[in-house]
C-alpha cells in the first residue's frame, strides 16, 4: 500500500531520503530483520517509529516492532498511558493507534511482538551498592552493560542534585535497576528468538532504551537511534553514538558544503536570529524572563570577558577524563577569573544560565558558591532580565564550558573560547583551550573564528535529520499514518495514568536522603 503524502512538498532536510540513509549504514544482511523497540509515547517518537517502520517495510527489509511503553516495571520517561485504563475507557493509547496505523500501512500482524519472557526474573543477581551516591551508582553493571549511567539519566525528581553528597533513595535505585534488567532481558530474548539483525531505539540514553541498546551491542548488532529533528524537519535518526560531537560536527560540515550557496547562509543565520529575537520555541524557557536588547552598564574597560555557564547535569554524565578539561566547570571558571585578574585591562563578567531557575536547589547553591569564589567584577544571575544576546554583543571575548552560547557568540562575530569538547569546537568558529597558558593567550589574541562554521551549526539545527514521507502532520502538529490518527487517548485516560505514575514515584522516593 502506498501511503505517501501528496498534499504538500516536503521540506528539504539534511538527508535526501530515509531509504538512502538506511541503505548506507546497514547492509542488506543487516536489514534482514530490524527491531524497532519503543518505550516512549511522545508524539515525535511515535512519528519516528512509524516513518522508519514503513520505510524499512517498503525497502523489503524484515521489521519487528516491540511497543513496550506499558510493559516495564518502572514507568519510562516517555510513558503516558496505562494500557488497561485505555482499554477500559475505550480510548486507545498512542501505541495502540500506532499498531493499527502500521497494519493499515502494510506491515504484517507478525511484525508486532510482546515481551517474550512471560515469567521473567533477572538473568543475574541485581547488586545494589551500600552507598548510593552518583559515583557508586555509576559503577553498577548488569550483564556487563552500563546500568549505572542509565540510572543516572533518570533522576528521582527535579530537585535531585548532581553533587556526590546526595544519597539517592534506595527504593528508587532498586526499581530502576529491576526495570533496566527487565528491558535488557526481554530485548535479548526477543532478538534471539527472532534472529534480529539490527536494532533501532529512541536516543539510546534513557533507562530502558539504554538497556535495549546494551543488549544489542552485547550481541554484536548495529544500533541506530532516533531523536528530535531540526526546527524545520520531523525527526533525526543516526547510527552515531549519543554525544559523539565529532560525528555531529562532521554532519554540520557536510550539510553546509552540499547545500545551495545561495541559501545556506541565509537559512543557517535564521536559526540564530530567531533565538536572538526570542521567537525560537525550543529556547523560550531560557529567555522568558529576559528583556530583548537589555545589556549591562558596560564598565570603562579595554576588554570585557564574559563567561556563560553551562548546565551541570548535562555535563556530569559525559564520558570524559575531566582532568583534561580543567577538572570541571567551577575550576574552569576560576581559571578564567585568574586570567582576567592577571590582566588589568580585563573586566570579568559571569552570566549564570537562566535555566538555573529550574535546577535543583543544591546545584544552584553550589554554582553560586563557585561564582563567589571566582569573584567576578559583575555577576549577571539567573533571575536577571539582562538579555544574553545583548550581553554577548557587548563582550570583547566570550568564554564557555561548552554552552550553545559559544556558537551563538561566534555567529555574532565575537572571539569565543571553549574549555571542553562541545558541539562546535571543531567547526573553526571557536578557540579550544586545554591549559591555563592557552587560555591566557586566547584572551590576549582575541581572534574571531570562522563565521561559516557557526552558520553550519545553525543550518544543521534547522534541517537536521529527515522529513516525513509517509507520516502526515497537520497544521496543529497532529500526526497520522495510513488514515489513522496517532493521537493520545482522551484526557481522562491520561489523567488516571499520570496519577498512577505519580503514586509509583512517590512510593519509591518518599524516603529521600541527602548529606
Amino acid at each position: 500500500m502506498d501511503t505517501r503524502r501528496s498534499s504538500q512538498p516536503r521540506t528539504r532536510a539534511e538527508h535526501d531520503s530515509l531509504e538512502g540513509y538506511l541503505a548506507s549504514v546497514l547492509t542488506e544482511q543487516q536489514r534482514a530483520n530490524v527491531l524497532l523497540i519503543s518505550f516512549s509515547q511522545w508524539d515525535f517518537t511515535t512519528g519516528a517509529v512509524a516513518e522508519t517502520a514503513v520505510t524499512l517495510n517498503e525497502m523489503g527489509a524484515g521489521v519487528s516492532l516491540a511497543l513496550w511503553a506499558g510493559c516495564t516495571p518502572l514507568k519510562d520517561v516517555g510513558w503516558t498511558t496505562m494500557p488497561t485504563v485505555a482499554r477500559v475507557l475505550r480510548s486507545p493509547s498512542r501505541d495502540q493507534r500506532l499498531a493499527q496505523a502500521l497494519s493499515a500501512a502494510g506491515l504484517p500482524d507478525g511484525a508486532f511482538a510482546d515481551p517474550p519472557l512471560a515469567r521473567w526474573s533477572p538473568a543475574e543477581p541485581l547488586s545494589i551498592p551500600s552507598l548510593l551516591n552518583r559515583t557508586a551508582i555509576r559503577t553498577m553493571r548488569y550483564r556487563g552493560s552500563d546500568l549505572g549511567r542509565a540510572i543516572l539519566q533518570v533522576a528521582p525528581d527535579r530537585n535531585t542534585p548532581v553533587t556526590d553528597a546526595f544519597i539517592w533513595p534506595k527504593a528508587w535505585v532498586e526499581a530502576t535497576t529491576r526495570s533496566y534488567a527487565y528491558a535488557y532481558d526481554q530485548a535479548t530474548a526477543l532478538m534471539q528468538q527472532r534472529g534480529v539483525t539490527a536494532v533501532i531505539v529512541y536516543n539510546g540514553r534513557f533507562l530502558h532504551d539504554s538497556a535495549a541498546a546494551g543488549a544489542a551491542e552485547a550481541m554484536g548488532l548495529p544500533v541506530i537511534a532516533y531523536d528530535m529533528g531540526g526546527n524545520d524537519t520531523d525527526f533525526d535518526l543516526t547510527i552515531d553514538a549519543t554525544h559523539d560531537w565529532s560525528a555531529l560536527q562532521g554532519r554540520m560540515k557536510r550539510i553546509y558544503d552540499t547545500w545551495s550557496v545561495d541559501e545556506r547562509d541565509e537559512l543557517g543565520s535564521s536559526w540564530f536570529l530567531e533565538r536572538t529575537n526570542h521567537v525560537d520555541p525550543r529556547n523560550s524557557l531560557f529567555v522568558e524572563s529576559q528583556e530583548i536588547g537589555a545589556g549591562i552598564e558596560r564598565p570603562d574597560t579595554d576588554c570585557l570577558v564574559v563567561f556563560f555557564s553551562s548546565s551541570g547535569d548535562e555535563i556530569s554524565e559525559l564520558d570524559l577524563d575531566w582532568g583534561d578539561y580543567f577538572y570541571g566547570q567551577p575550576e574552569a571558571l576560576m581559571a578564567v577569573a585568574d586570567a582576567c585578574r592577571a590582566r588589568p585591562e580585563c573586566t570579568f563578567v559571569v552570566r549564570s544560565h537562566p535555566h538555573k531557575r529550574m535546577k535543583p536547589a543544591q546545584d544552584v547553591a553550589d554554582w553560586i558558591a563557585a561564582v563567589d569564589a571566582a569573584a567576578p567584577d559583575i555577576h549577571v544571575d539567573h533571575f536577571s532580565a539582562v538579555d544574553s544576546y545583548a550581553l554577548m554583543r557587548q563582550a570583547d571575548v566570550v568564554v564557555t564550558y561548552g554552552s550553545t552560547t559559544g556558537v551563538e557568540a561566534a555567529f555574532a562575530g565575537k572571539p569565543v573560547i571553549v574549555m571542553r569538547p562541545s558541539a562546535y569546537d571543531e567547526l573553526g568558529c571557536a578557540t579550544r583551550v586545554l591549559t591555563r597558558e592557552e587560555l591566557g593567550r586566547a584572551i590576549d589574541e582575541r581572534i574571531p573564528g570562522q563565521w561559516a562554521g557557526a552558520v553550519s551549526y545553525g543550518l544543521m539545527m534547522r534541517r537536521r535529520g529527515f522529513s516525513y514521507r509517509y507520516v502526515e502532520m497537520d497544521d496543529h502538529g497532529r500526526r497520522s499514518l495510513a488514515g489513522v490518527d496517532l493521537d493520545q487517548p482522551r484526557q481522562l485516560v491520561l489523567n488516571i495514568s499520570h496519577a498512577r505514575g505519580r503514586l509509583q514515584k512517590w512510593a519509591l522516593t518518599r524516603k529521600k536522603g541527602a548529606a
